[in-house]
């Protein structure tokens, strides 16, 4: 006995979801009918294989740009995705005034020191949250924040989120490489720029899906992974190779025996928003409700075409986390192949980790793979483990099932040692 996956049902569920965003103006965005269309194909799949299923709704702030981005100096301009965007939850305004390039990275107060009051601020990407970035540049007077990211080409440019409106009062935006290096020389030559931001919040109400499977006893192993694309993307690897596994992982549970605890399923909203859907729906359990969940595992992006295979490890996790990482990384073994333990990053785990849940995730990559993850996974050495990675070609063509297959097969593993 044991929890296993088909990789032709896998497949069928990759070409539903796909299908649903093409249906759905290329994107399953939370807030969207693509969303809604994903929350009611997963419902329908659960509830055909006998699962407990429930609806959870929940509140979220929509974001979305009214008009494409313009960013202009002297006559020369770029409007649109291809170069600049929003952060999600920016704020908006027509702005004309002078650039001046932060020092450091923009993520200590110390870097604003001399910064001139009434200027748009340029930072480099990275190094922090953006949304400290854009507090510190608020406090220092800058009218805008615009986030340089020179290795971001045309068409690559993402839409980082600054995870919630409250305080957001600039815009704040993120460029490619073209106009990165026009705005750096714009600010060494104390030339104006032009920068209009016109973007649309709201609040809308979406749900949660939360599936059971009861077992014997009143605790509960749960896995989830976010439902969700981001705005302008179908979201086939991130994360419909989650939610894809997850339903044939259900398919193999319902074929089994009653558990010896509960298996619970969750399938997120507004993830790409800011992880909040899960951050929700921990927070509306009692602390006994928490207590019986013995464990958490994520599966966040399976699919990667040039795939590493990876399981989070992190430092200071709640206890018992640790263990469900060397189970995980055991089975990848026992299948014939090697994990890496790695960092886990802002997924649904986190809601878990900060209530003291122990928790364990699988993810197959977005950065290019060094040499020696390329040997080790039989990829391609400086390539990215997925290059459509929140863009608009993560479709059908974007996902490797057997890759899935992996991943999930070790998840699973886990579930069978924890459940049963």
């Amino acid at each position: 006995m044991g929890i296993t996956l088909d990789e032709t049902l896998i497949a069928r569920h990759f070409d539903a979801l796909a299908q649903i965003a093409q249906d759905n103006g290329g994107e399953r965005a939370a807030g969207t009918s693509g969303y809604a269309a994903s929350v009611d194909y997963v419902v329908e799949q659960l509830e055909a294989l006998g699962f407990e299923v429930q609806r959870r709704p929940f509140e979220f702030t929509f974001f979305d740009e009214q008009a494409p981005v313009s960013v202009a100096i002297g006559g020369e301009s770029w409007t649109g995705s291809d170069w600049v965007r929003t952060n999600l939850y920016s704020g908006e305004g027509d702005i004309s005034s002078v650039p001046v390039s932060v020092p450091g990275s923009g993520c200590d107060a110390s870097d604003w020191n001399a910064f001139p009051t009434g200027s748009m601020a340029l930072v480099d990407g990275g190094g922090c949250f953006t949304r400290s970035k854009v507090f510190l540049a608020q406090d220092a007077g800058a009218t805008a924040l615009i986030s340089l990211v020179t290795d971001w080409n045309e068409g690559e440019v993402l839409q980082p989120t600054l995870l919630e409106p409250t305080g957001i009062e600039i815009p704040a935006v993120v460029a490619g490489n073209e106009p990165s290096q026009a705005l750096s020389e714009a600010a060494r030559d104390g030339t104006t720029i032009d920068l209009d931001v016109d973007v649309e919040m709201a609040r809308r109400t979406i749900d949660n899906v939360i599936a059971e499977w009861p077992g014997a006893i009143d605790q509960t192993v749960m896995l989830g992974g976010h439902l969700d694309s981001v705005l302008g993307g179908p979201g086939v690897n991130d994360n419909g190779s989650g939610v894809a596994t997850l339903l044939a992982m259900a398919a193999s549970v319902a074929s089994l025996p009653i558990p010896e605890r509960t298996i619970r399923l969750g399938f997120w909203g507004a993830e790409e928003f800011g992880v909040h859907g899960s951050d929700h729906y921990v927070e509306s359990l009692s602390g006994l409700e928490q207590s019986r969940i013995r464990a958490y595992l994520n599966l966040d992006m399976v699919a990667s075409p040039n795939a590493g295979l990876y399981v989070y490890e992190d430092e200071s996790p709640p206890v018992g986390s640790a263990a469900i990482t060397d189970m995980l990384l055991g089975a990848l073994e026992d299948a014939g192949t090697q994990g890496v333990g790695v960092p886990s990053g802002g997924s649904d785990h986190v809601g878990f980790w900060n209530a003291g849940i122990p928790f364990g995730g699988v993810f197959s990559g977005i950065a290019p793979l060094t040499p020696d993850e390329a040997e080790m996974f039989d990829g391609e050495a400086g390539e990215p483990a997925d290059p459509c990675y929140h863009l608009p070609c993560d479709g059908r063509e974007n996902v490797d099932t057997g890759t899935a297959m992996l991943l999930g097969g070790a998840v699973a593993a886990v579930l069978m040692e924890l459940a049963y």
